[in-house]
Formats: C-alpha cells, structure tokens, sequence
C-alpha cells in the first residue's frame, strides 16, 4: 500500500490510490453550492473558545482582510479552484459583499509541521496575514514522527505567527475510516489541541466534522467509483470552505 502518498494527499478514497489530482485531468467545473443539507453539522463541531479580535476589527473597519492558509495536499486541493481555501475565500467574500477579502493557498504536499513552520518566512510573511490558518499534523502521524516534537513545532510556530503581528487557527487532520484503521492518529489529534489550549488558539475541529458527515452517511469515502473522486472531493471541500468560514465569523464575532 501506498500510505504515505495517499495519505498525505488525504481524501484517502481507496487505500491502494495515488493522489486524486495525479491520475486524472481536471475537467471545467462550476463552482460547487455548498448550502446544501450535506454540509450541516452541530455548531460545537466547528466552534471553539478562542477569539479573533484583531480580525474582528478589520472587518468591523471594512479594511482589507488577508488570510494564508498553509498546509499539506489537502490544503492545496485538487486544483487552484478546487480547494477549501478557494472556497473559504468564496463565503467571506459572500458573507462581507464589498469587502476586500483575499485568501491565499500555500498547500504543499508530504510536508511535517516541523517543515512548515520552516517555510514561514517564505511563504507567509510576506503576505502580512491578518490571519493564518494552519492545517497541520497528518504527515506527522503518517510517518510516525515524534509527537512531543510535533507538539513543540506548533508552539513554536503559534508563537512565530503571533511574534509577526497575525492572528492563527489550527485545523487539525482529516477523518476517513480506512484510514485510521491503519494510522493512530489519536495522540498527534492530542498534542495538536493541546498545543492551542496552551497557546489559546482556535481550532478548527475538521477531523470530527468529517466524522460527523461520514457517520451520518453524507459522504462516502471508500466506496467511491474512481470517475466520481474529483466530483467528491470538489464538493468535500466547498464544505469544508463553508463550515471554516462560519468558524472564523464565529471567533470574529
């Protein structure tokens, strides 16, 4: 089995797959709609303690808002236009009409967090964020890497991050159930929460929210016909766009 390929890559459609956007080509597509029924879930499972207040104010002083997202292939999406920053960047436009909303993709497959925090100075500070949003921890968890020093790269990161003027919100691992009847994520889920309690950081809870839907059957990822996996994971992600969005209105609050 391909694991470290296919999971990094993470919709995790078939545990013998390589990457969704290595074996097909990308059709023309419109955008997805993701208010639909598929995408509800509780509040408490995208919502969480800590506040943005500093976003809070651009937004509440209609002043340009920039957000980078940096993270592995799930964060990069399929596509430019087929990832949940594209659609995230989508509902806040929607949800603040006229307001000057950018949102930025700095997915970047196969990579720890130790190795992304290292490409800050590159690919995140540059861009001055207001906020950064930070998915993290699946290839940690896929390798079997260290989890104390997994745990300490987020600190230090969260730190690095505030050190620069911007806000931050973790979100944590994807949640598909061949998939972690093969990886213990448990313990890396652990340390990454417990990393932004101490750091007082929001966490975007999106490896319960996939539960959620799976559970509910609104999704699933495993018995997928292989024409049907770029369609699935287009409409994955307008969700995933979605329920992040409501989370950041919800710490902006």
């Amino acid at each position: 089995m391909r694991l470290p390929i296919l999971l990094i890559g993470l919709l995790g459609i078939g545990l013998t797959s390589p990457p969704l956007w290595a074996e097909e080509p990308q059709p023309q597509q419109q955008s997805a709609q993701p208010g639909n029924n598929k995408c509800a879930a509780p509040a408490e499972l995208f919502q969480d303690d800590p506040q943005l207040p500093k976003l809070s104010e651009q937004l509440r002083k209609h002043q340009p808002v920039v957000i980078v997202v940096i993270g592995g292939a799930s964060t990069a999406g399929t596509s430019p236009d087929s990832s949940y920053p594209y659609f995230l960047e989508a509902a806040l436009r929607q949800r603040h009409p006229g307001e000057d909303i950018t949102v930025i993709n700095k997915g970047i497959p196969g990579q720890t967090t130790e190795q992304m925090a290292a490409r800050f100075a590159k690919d995140v500070y540059p861009a001055k964020p207001n906020l950064v949003v930070w998915e993290t921890g699946t290839v940690d968890a896929v390798r079997g890497e260290d989890v104390d020093a997994m745990a300490q790269a987020v600190t230090d990161g969260l730190e690095a991050v505030a050190n620069h003027g911007a806000e931050a919100m973790l979100v944590d691992m994807q949640y598909n159930p061949s998939t972690v009847s093969v990886i213990n994520f448990e313990p890396y889920l652990d340390a990454l929460h417990q990393s932004a309690d101490q750091q007082n950081v929001y966490v975007f809870k999106r490896y319960d929210l996939m539960k959620y839907w799976i559970d509910a059957g609104e999704f699933d990822f495993v018995n997928v016909p292989r024409e049907k996996r770029l369609s699935l994971a287009r409409e994955v992600y307008a969700c995933l766009g979605e329920r992040l969005a409501d989370a950041i209105e919800y710490a902006a609050r």
